[in-house]
């Protein structure tokens, strides 16, 4: 089982690199692209600090892109230096953004499709929020994968059968002592940190290969899971 961690930009590079830091015993990294419309570092110069500058040339990374932003030249620029650094992208259509005009006309299928043109893994989401069919015609598409939101048990994977849970990587909120208030405020599906060792066994059972853990803001909950590996 592959377990990948959250990585937030920060804007500060001493904090960024040593979250980086902090992660690197897991196998590798998913890097929001701006949350919420708001600016932020892009996750290509992230991923060019932990392929270059902290040398972890063997962790996945999985940057990700919002397509409100962006138009097919970009994308087409963006694959190919996906490709030089060896990550994958996960498109995403993302929150309309804080500052300036949406472009947004590729569909999260379209990017997919281009960046598989370059050789690059890629993927989108799939919000089990989502109705049935709306999930049945995202997993027609040729994504090599899915980061999978909103899970609130397994069997909602096992449900969709192998076209899911063989290219899912579920996003796993884990609610800890000292993140519990802003968890809660979120709305979202979530797991208690005491069962969620419990949760990537059992995903790995039914065969999920990778599985893309947040802590928000409690960093040090990777290091207390890492005592327990």
């Amino acid at each position: 089982m592959e377990i990948l961690a959250e990585l937030h930009p920060k804007k500060k590079i001493d904090k960024l690199l040593n979250e980086i830091k902090i992660l690197s015993f897991l196998d590798g990294f998913d890097i929001p692209d701006s949350p919420l419309g708001i600016p932020s570092p892009v996750p290509l110069f992230i991923a060019t600090l932990i392929r270059y500058s902290l040398l972890l040339d063997k962790k996945t990374i999985i940057i990700n892109q919002r397509l409100l932003d962006v138009n097919e030249l970009f994308i087409r620029s963006l694959s190919i230096t996906a490709k030089i650094l060896n990550t994958k992208i996960a498109f995403t259509k993302g929150d309309k953004p804080k500052y300036g005009r949406e472009v947004g006309y590729l569909s999260s299928e379209d990017a997919v499709n281009i960046a598989k043109e370059y050789g690059v893994e890629s993927g989108m989401m799939i919000s089990l929020r989502r109705s049935e069919n709306e999930i049945r015609a995202r997993l027609e598409s040729k994504a090599d994968f899915f980061l999978v939101l909103r899970m609130k048990s397994i069997d909602d994977l096992k449900y969709f059968g192998p076209g899911l849970v063989e290219r899912a990587i579920p996003y796993l909120i884990v609610m800890t002592d000292k993140n519990k208030e802003l968890v809660k405020s979120l709305d979202q599906p979530y797991f208690m940190e005491k069962e969620i060792a419990s949760v990537i066994d059992f995903l790995g059972e039914i065969g999920v290969r990778s599985v893309l853990v947040s802590s928000l803001g409690d960093i040090n909950f990777f290091e207390r899971f890492y005592r327990k590996l």
